[in-house]
């Protein structure tokens, strides 16, 4: 209903570092999870879109960034993406076409570089959402699904966005299932795999668990509970069991296939399918998101490598480009732990410039110092810089606003990184006041976590207490 102290303070200093940038208003790229449809009412979610926009993306009714913004989904709004399937389909027919299916994904690039009539889709609800503001009314917003990308004009340096999820194994669980029954391809095989399939395969599965409960009701407010399932270890182990006897008995029914034939080499359908979950879903309490201190894992790498080896080397060369001779930068966000780095990726020549957005919610109760959040400021010449926002307080102490690079190469000639440095030291007061907000936040806000949890766990223990005696007595 109203903006927290933090968003605001936030929207000040943002507004400040804009001015002393020198340029045109910059497009604002939102990179998924701006909002919550898997958690929140729609209701909620649309109050919540609108005291950003009137915090973050104008000052006193002046708007900060250019009318149009470009939106990318992530898991938590992939219901946007739906949104926006729906209208394009219905404007296809308003111009007498009858389309064989909903479109699957966008142009990666703008429609000039990709097929003929290809076009951005339009976001109704966050556009109107927009243009309820003072000084808005010209505003649009456009969705960019999964993938977005940018290109320079000599067709040497590219950007691709994307929110994350499809590198996070548990939200590809129907790609790699797929591939493991009989008959299919090895599920991490790079040269198969599309963005085409990866929605196409999973886009339901996310849309219905992670993106369209919230306006669901007791429903609804059970997905939270899910959410803290697939966080906790032993919870999500027992959680797979279950889904898997499910899907057996499923399969059993529909098709009779029972869970005990033999799919290869003495392994039954039942033991494929629960270890499939395991590998997948039981990750999930072992994702990028619950490592203490590292921002992402071996496993984590390799997946980020898979999807920029496959998925993401595939769109490029569809779009007619020599993906491997590219100066690659890829920006994603969904770990919540934000990070630059330089990755050696097989099929490009060059190392890929890799950015993490982080992310701004707290979900667990204890201090993570990779937890934290980030924006990236790319420039015309698709330099980019991270303004690296916060990371958890540690020993009462949270680290100033700063730009950072990649540390590599890139940095050495960085036009965008030292603008950025420069812009944020000019504007510092206004920084450190946001970051005494942001510290006092994620202060209160493990405190309350850790006290849910430790009230949680004493109800646990004195129920079991109370079960233990009432069999005592049995």
């Amino acid at each position: 209903a109203r903006p927290s102290e933090t968003q605001i303070a936030f929207g000040r200093a943002l507004s400040a570092l804009l001015g002393a940038m020198e340029g045109p208003p910059p497009t604002l790229i939102l990179l998924g999870d701006v909002l919550d449809m898997g958690l929140s009412p729609m209701g909620d979610v649309a109050a919540a879109f609108r005291a950003f926009v009137q915090t973050v993306m104008q000052d006193d009714g002046r708007p900060l960034f250019a009318p149009r913004v470009l939106y990318v989904p992530g898991n938590h709004d992939h219901h946007l993406w739906r949104i926006a399937q729906d209208q394009h389909y219905l404007d296809a027919l308003a111009q007498g076409r009858i389309g064989d299916d909903l479109i699957e994904h966008t142009a990666l690039f703008e429609p000039a570089l990709e097929e003929p009539g290809a076009s951005r889709i339009a976001s109704s609800m966050l556009t109107q959402l927009m243009r309820g503001c003072a000084g808005l009314a010209d505003a649009r917003v456009e969705i960019a699904y999964p993938n977005l990308g940018l290109l320079d004009p000599a067709r040497r340096r590219c950007v691709v966005l994307h929110h994350g999820h499809y590198i996070d194994p548990m939200y590809r669980v129907m790609t790699i299932l797929n591939a493991q029954a009989p008959g299919r391809s090895a599920g991490r095989n790079p040269a198969r795999v599309t963005v085409s399939d990866l929605e196409s395969q999973n886009g339901a599965w996310v849309d219905f668990m992670w993106s369209d409960l919230g306006s669901s009701g007791v429903t609804g407010a059970g997905a939270g509970k899910l959410y803290e399932v697939m966080r906790d270890a032993a919870a999500s182990h027992d959680f797979t069991q279950r889904l898997a006897a499910l899907l057996v008995s499923k399969l059993d029914s529909s098709l009779g296939m029972s869970g005990s034939l033999d799919v290869f080499q003495g392994v039954t359908l039942r033991q494929l399918v629960l270890g499939a979950l395991d590998a997948t879903l039981g990750r999930g309490a072992e994702s990028q998101r619950d490592g203490y201190a590292q921002v992402m894992s071996t496993d984590d790498t390799a997946d980020l490598r898979w999807f920029l080896s496959g998925p993401v080397k595939l769109e490029l060369e569809q779009a007619g480009l020599d993906a491997s001779a590219l100066e690659l930068s890829f920006v994603f966000g969904h770990s919540h732990k934000p990070f630059e780095d330089e990755l050696p990726v097989a099929g490009f020549d060059r190392p890929v410039g890799v950015f993490n957005t982080g992310g701004w919610v707290m979900d667990q109760p204890t201090m993570a110092s990779a937890q934290g959040a980030s924006a990236m400021f790319i420039g015309e010449a698709l330099d980019i810089a991270a303004l690296r926002l916060f990371n958890d307080p540690v020993n009462g102490s949270i680290t100033p606003v700063h730009a950072r690079g990649v540390g590599g190469f890139r940095d050495r000639d960085n036009p965008m990184l030292a603008a950025l440095s420069a812009a944020v030291e000019r504007t510092r007061p206004a920084w450190d006041a946001f970051s005494r907000n942001a510290q006092q936040a994620t202060e209160s806000r493990a405190t309350l976590l850790l006290d849910e949890f430790f009230d949680a766990s004493v109800a646990v223990v004195t129920a079991r207490a109370a079960m233990t005696a009432g069999k005592a007595r049995a």
